[in-house]
Order: C-alpha cells, then structure tokens, then sequence
C-alpha cells in the first residue's frame, strides 16, 4: 500500500472501531479494487459481516479462503458470514478439505442447519422444490438452481440431490456435478445415478474418489504433458481443456469409459493417424463425439 492508501486505511478502520459499519465496508471495498491485500479483504469482510451483508461478506471471503483457514480465529470469521450466508453446503465442503477444523467447527454448521430447518420452513421447502423440479428448466436455468442449493441444509439437500442424479432431463453436467460435490462431502451409503450410457449404475459414496485422483486422468495428463507441453504449447492448452471437458461429463464413472489411457489419449489427440482396426481407440472416439455433440448442444464446442 503507498502512504495514500495506508492513511484510507486507517481510517477505515477506526470507522470499524466506531460500529459505521456501512461506511467502513464502502471504504475497504473503494481500497480493496485498487489493492488485494488480504489485510483489507479480513476488514471489508468484517465490515460487511457487521453490516449484516452476508452475501457479499461471503464473495468477498472466498477470494482469500487460503488465508483464512490459517488461524482459528480467521476461520471462525469465515465460518460466521457463511452461516449467516446460509452457505451450508459450501462450508461443509471446505471443512471436509481442511481435517484440523472439521471437529473445531462441523457443531456450528449443524446447529446453524437446524435452526435454519425450525424458522425458515416455508423457505426452505420453496428451495428444495426448486432443487426438485431443476430439470424442467434450461441449462441456464438449471446452473442457477444447482448453485442455490448449495444454500440448503445437507439433509434437504441430499433429498435433492439423490432424485436428480437419476433424472434423465438433468443435464449431465449437472449431475456430474452433483456426484463431484457428494463426493467432496465425504457421504458413506449407495446411491443409483443415471449416466451417459442411458443406464443406472449404483454408486458407493465411500469408494468416490476425486477426479484427479482416478489413476487413468493422470495417466492421459501425462501423455499430453509430454508430447505437447515444450513442443507444441498451443495444442497442448487445447487438449488439456478438452480432456477436462470430457471428465466433467464422465465423472464418476470415469473409469467405466477410459478403460486404457493410450486409447482415449490417441483417439483425442490423433485418431487420423491410428489404424481403424484398433477396437479400443474406436471405442474410445466414439465416447468422445458424444461427448462433443452434447457439449455443442450447450455452445462448449
């Protein structure tokens, strides 16, 4: 910070220390867009927080969520304004990431989530039929109600979640997305998911592992890495998006449609030059166009 913006903060700060909440967050935002300083980002999000702007404290925090999972005292700040944020599902996600707060903090999540489910009946069953009915809408339509879930409480949530990973009108996107996020939730129990191939597969939430921790995802990054990172940087941006793309329509079931990593990886990157007699990479080009018409559908491609 130059001396200008130091003496701003200053004073910012004794607005803070004055309870002018509305105008000490106005002041830490106008300094925050000319630096990003954690140290301004924790008393914006501070004065916003007590300025009753959860939503926005909650933005605002996740710019800097490496900085706050560092002392209890920063992470109980952080997990206040998303409570306050009803951010339920965003919450348990980060404490499943972070062990050492999990028992600190997982009590006030769930007490939060009651006490949301006691006062807020009539807003909660308009949120969870919204959640419901997401596959009457667009994919536009369905993005949104997919992120305002993430508001509901984790029992109503999976009530959700576990009818809409079998509806066929989902888009498989979002069920992908769905599946990613009951995984990072760390959930025990099966769970019947419909997918790409037009079947059910029954799912065992303990063995879901993260994407990039599937054996085969790594297996074809390296191949690209290697053949394209130093010699060709431009076609390697390309077929590494295109890769992530397809693992956003696979998961979970990743394995079930890249049974070899060679195959999948010359069928991405130079099925003309691979013999039409190899069963495998024809297999696997065919995953792979249905992937793409489906990523068309929705202006990906």
């Amino acid at each position: 910070m130059t001396p200008l913006q130091q003496e701003q903060f200053h004073q910012a700060d004794q607005l803070l220390d004055q309870q002018h909440y509305h105008e000490a967050a106005q002041r830490f935002a106008a300094l925050y867009e000319e630096v990003d300083e954690f140290a301004i980002n924790r008393q914006l999000v501070r004065a916003l927080y007590e300025d009753q702007q959860y939503a926005e404290a909650a933005f605002y925090a996740i710019e800097h969520l490496n900085d706050y999972v560092t002392s209890k005292e920063l992470m109980q700040l952080l997990i206040n304004v998303e409570l306050h944020a009803q951010a339920f599902i965003d919450v348990r996600v980060q404490l499943n990431a972070l062990p050492k707060w999990y028992d600190e903090f997982i009590g006030q999540v769930e007490q939060a989530e009651n006490e949301f489910a006691a006062h807020y009946q009539t807003t909660l069953n308009s949120q969870l039929k919204q959640f419901y009915h997401l596959g009457d809408g667009s994919f536009s339509e369905q993005q949104r109600r997919f992120r305002a879930a993430s508001h509901l409480p984790l029992k109503q949530y999976l009530i959700g979640a576990k009818f809409l990973v079998r509806d066929p009108f989902v888009n498989p996107l979002i069920r992908s997305s769905l599946m990613q996020i009951l995984q990072r939730l760390h959930l025990t129990g099966k769970i019947a998911i419909y997918w790409l191939d037009e079947r059910e597969h029954l799912i065992d939430l303990a063995k879901l592992s993260d994407v990039e921790a599937i054996p085969v995802v790594s297996q074809v990054e390296e191949m690209i890495k290697r053949d394209f990172s130093q010699q060709d940087p431009l076609s390697y941006q390309m077929f590494d998006q295109e890769f992530r793309l397809q693992l956003a329509f696979l998961y979970p079931l990743v394995e079930l449609a890249i049974p070899d990593a060679g195959a999948w990886y010359q069928a991405l990157t130079a099925y003309s030059k691979s013999t039409d007699q190899d069963q495998d990479v024809i297999l696997a080009k065919q995953w792979q166009n249905q992937i793409a018409r489906l990523a068309q559908q929705l202006g990906m491609h």
